[in-house]
């Protein structure tokens, strides 16, 4: 037996005492949140959904960020998945739960997409009510297969095995089937806001937000469970380093797709598909573009070409916190203009997140408790000790 393998043999990798502590108070916020939420929709129905539906694209969009991320991990090889895997693992493991969030925008739909009480003719035959729940009941099926499948192979990982299972072959076909289903379910929840309106690259905009979202969440829980042990003794500056590289990587691709769009239809100069941006840049709304474009783009991108800031889990931190909370931004700023006559802001705007929110972090830290926190029988814990010792 190698020295590496009698090193995995003897090392142990629990979750540090203090996520019960963390799931506690996320779940105390995460009550009191969905509390006011219920009390928000007696007191402002149509307001409070607009908030909800924010709340659930970017908590749904977590999950799902932390699914994709996990296959293009397992189709890439890179040991930098193989100390966040488990935090990927966990967050897409929320998915069952946010079906059920997604039942009060089902039975509400008709508050929320126009066309489901006044169809617009040339888009019927996909905008209808029927064809709407029956798409997605396919992307959570898909979705929940996929996750299944890869988290229950996963556990073989924590003990001796045998057989290696197939997860590039998997990862393969799911990257292809998860492109397709959050692609449409972009247009399903968000686009036909506007039934008027299209966009052919609008799915990937926020497929891509998603997996930002989600290496900036694995990025905050990383740089936390390092200040506890062994996590501080294992994971390298490599490792930050690698998730910092591939973070500016998504940076610039989500800054190309959104600004791609504009030009595409800013170029065609077409009445009924720049009055869609019109909205987005007058009064209030071209503060909070700007805002976006520099603190979703210009200030991480500038950031992240440090390589001594990549290189640190404590000087990624703040950016990936910054970069989380202006993906809520940008998914209000998409949202909330298609109602032209709901507020700019509205307290529901910050309950509904906060209350989602709070429950999927709770749901997330109970998912993290039941494993150990690395794979210690992945074949690239091998690769990983090796790197500990060079450094």
């Amino acid at each position: 037996m190698s020295r590496e393998s009698l090193q995995v043999e003897q090392m142990s990798f629990p979750v540090p005492s203090q996520a019960t502590g963390w799931q506690s108070r996320a779940l105390m916020v995460g009550v009191l949140g969905i509390i006011a939420c219920v009390a928000g929709a007696f007191l402002q129905l149509d307001t409070f959904l607009r908030g909800y539906l924010i709340a659930y694209m970017f908590w749904t969009g977590l999950s799902l960020g932390c699914l994709a991320l996990l296959m293009v991990q397992y189709l890439s090889g890179g040991v930098w998945g193989l100390v966040i895997r488990r935090f990927l693992e966990s967050g897409a493991k929320v998915l069952p739960m946010m079906i059920l969030f997604f039942v009060p925008i089902a039975v509400l739909r008709n508050h929320l997409y126009i066309w489901m009480t006044d169809p617009v003719q040339k888009n019927a035959w996909y905008l209808n009510t029927p064809g709407w729940l029956a798409r997605a009941v396919v992307y959570f099926v898909i979705w929940l297969w996929l996750m299944g499948t890869l988290t229950r192979w996963s556990k073989r990982l924590d003990s001796p095995w045998d057989e290696y299972p197939a997860f590039e072959a998997l990862s393969g076909l799911g990257c292809v089937l998860f492109a397709l289903t959050t692609s449409f379910a972009a247009v399903d929840w968000v686009m036909s806001l506007d039934p008027h309106w299209g966009s052919t690259i609008y799915g990937l905009i926020f497929l891509v937000g998603q997996c930002l979202s989600a290496l900036c969440f694995s990025i905050i829980m990383l740089t936390t469970v390092t200040r506890y042990e062994p996590y501080s003794q294992l994971v390298k500056p490599m490792q930050f380093h690698d998730i910092g590289k591939l973070t500016l990587a998504f940076v610039m691709l989500f800054a190309y797709f959104s600004f791609s769009q504009w030009l595409i239809i800013w170029s065609g100069n077409l009445p009924e598909e720049i009055s869609w941006y019109l909205e987005r840049i007058r009064g209030w709304w071209g503060i909070i573009i700007l805002a976006i474009v520099l603190l979703h783009f210009a200030l991480p991108f500038a950031m992240l070409l440090s390589r001594e800031r990549k290189r640190a889990g404590r000087r990624l931190i703040g950016l990936a916190v910054l970069l989380m909370f202006m993906r809520l931004v940008d998914l209000y700023w998409y949202v909330i203009p298609n109602f032209k006559s709901v507020a700019f802001f509205s307290i529901w705007y910050v309950v509904a997140p906060i209350g989602i929110g709070g429950l999927w972090l709770a749901y997330f830290f109970y998912n993290l408790r039941q494993r150990p926190l690395i794979p210690a029988y992945d074949p690239q814990m091998q690769v990983f000790l090796h790197q500990g010792h060079e450094h």
